[in-house]
């Protein structure tokens, strides 16, 4: 089998193309379900910052099979047909990454390594939202959920056990620092906050730390904006009250869910007609974007977007780059305990083969003992004789199994298990069926590799 991923992010791709890439939880299974048509296994993660396809393919069984880089390009011609983009333009942004490099690009997300903000935490959570969304759909299988845990793992470990998410900042915190540089006294300047979702409580929260007092929430949803408001102890006002509270604003940070601009160029004019010379900061951190492009063009207004903030983020990261080496190590750690799994798939059915043979043969002859010995054996001396043959044949295997599997994490287990076929004289299984009996055969395994995958946060011995 063979993990391929295909995406883009902020570092290629600019934000006009990432707002038309990017998802909803409720179209992903849309994407999903047509990527099902030529791989096994797939994800998709959608954040603000990327857009990535998971997938698994099979082994090719002929020469003229597709390649690993034909499977990327298939993927990308998939993204282009469902989210309706010219595939020229994606794949000229798009990155594509083949087995251990996919498996380590995956670690290394989750760790926010690649993260607009190194080390931020949000997409931690966005990884295991992506994975839940496929399994919900099954459209995850054994080996995209495990790699997945792994990623979340990786990503523990290195919140933990570096400092590449200490003194934490995000994009909305580098959004209320950019409103504090333009205004150092928050307390005097008159806050807007568009949207209640995560990214503006995180900025609601954020502002009142830095010493916030004039706060004003306005949402769609009113309930939202009157719980939040109540938690932060800001005011509210109703969406229909959006031009009045834009003109009593001094800093407007917007974050909603609207697929289309809230603060249109329309709106913003009319707002400074009003506004007697009073300058205004727009600070738009959605995707799609809240604010209309267009706005800036307008005298006395000061917008920012995700992509403005990176140059804001650079300011706070220093220190945090000093952590990659150790956050890499990390990572090697876990793609490493990864691939070791991923390896003993190739020969978990010849395993599994094997034993089943051995059994069989034990079973044949203590069938056979038993049956010449009945008139002379008590109910023990029989369990002693079937405990005995058991040993036997555990204690025969042992060794055989654990040189079998360290050849497959060599990268030799299909040699090894052509020769034990032959030598035992196994039958041979069609590789696709091969393929569907191993993901079947290994639920305990991969059951185990998702428990560490979830749980081990601590430093390894």
């Amino acid at each position: 089998m063979r993990i391929v991923v295909v995406g883009v992010d902020h570092s290629t791709t600019p934000i006009a193309l990432r707002e038309r890439l990017a998802c909803s939880s409720r179209h992903i299974p849309q994407v999903l379900n047509a990527a099902t048509q030529i791989a096994q296994e797939c994800v998709l993660l959608s954040t603000c910052n990327r857009i990535e396809l998971y997938a698994v393919f099979p082994e090719p069984s002929e020469s003229s099979a597709p390649s690993s880089e034909e499977d990327a390009l298939a993927l990308l011609h998939l993204l282009s047909e469902t989210r309706d983009v010219p595939y020229e333009e994606l794949k000229a942004c798009a990155s594509t990454f083949y087995n251990e490099a996919a498996i380590s690009h995956l670690c290394g997300v989750a760790s926010g390594l690649y993260s607009l903000v190194p080390g931020e935490p949000q997409i931690q959570g966005q990884v295991v939202q992506a994975l839940e969304i496929a399994q919900a759909g099954g459209y995850a299988g054994p080996v995209l959920s495990a790699l997945f845990r792994t990623a979340v793992v990786a990503g523990k470990r290195a919140r933990s056990e570096t400092a590449i998410s200490r003194n934490a900042v995000s994009i909305s915190h580098v959004a209320v620092q950019l409103a504090r540089r333009l205004f150092p006294n928050l307390l005097e300047a008159s806050i807007l906050l568009v949207g209640t979702g995560k990214m503006s409580e995180l900025a609601a929260r954020n502002l009142c730390d830095n010493g916030a007092r004039q706060l004003v929430l306005i949402n769609r949803t009113q309930a939202n904006a009157v719980q939040l408001a109540q938690s932060l102890g800001a005011r509210h006002r109703p969406f229909t009250e959006l031009a009045e509270a834009l003109l009593e604003a001094d800093v407007v940070i917007s974050s909603t869910t609207s697929p289309r601009a809230i603060i249109t160029i329309e709106l913003i004019q009319r707002v400074m007609q009003l506004r007697a010379g009073r300058s205004l900061l727009l600070i738009d951190i959605a995707l799609p974007r809240d604010v209309e492009p267009a706005v800036a063009t307008l005298p006395g207004v000061h917008l920012y977007n995700v992509d403005d903030l990176q140059v804001e983020v650079k300011r706070g990261i220093s220190l945090r780059m000093q952590e990659v080496e150790h956050v890499q190590a990390i990572i090697a750690e876990e793609v490493a305990a990864f691939q070791r799994w991923f390896a003993s798939l190739s020969i978990v059915s010849t395993i599994s083969d094997l034993r089943q043979r051995a059994e069989d043969l034990r079973q044949q002859e203590l069938a056979r003992t038993v049956r010449q010995l009945a008139p002379h054996l008590s109910e023990r001396e029989t369990a002693a004789i079937q405990e005995l043959s058991t040993r036997l044949v555990n204690k025969l295997l042992h060794i055989p199994m654990l040189r079998l599997k360290d050849a497959a994490a060599a990268g030799q287990g299909h040699t090894y298990a052509e020769a034990l076929r032959y030598l035992f004289d196994l039958k041979d299984q069609d590789e696709a069926n091969n393929d569907r009996n191993t993901l079947q055969q290994i639920g305990d395994d991969t059951n185990a590799m998702g428990d560490r995958a979830v749980t081990s946060v601590a430093p390894r011995p």
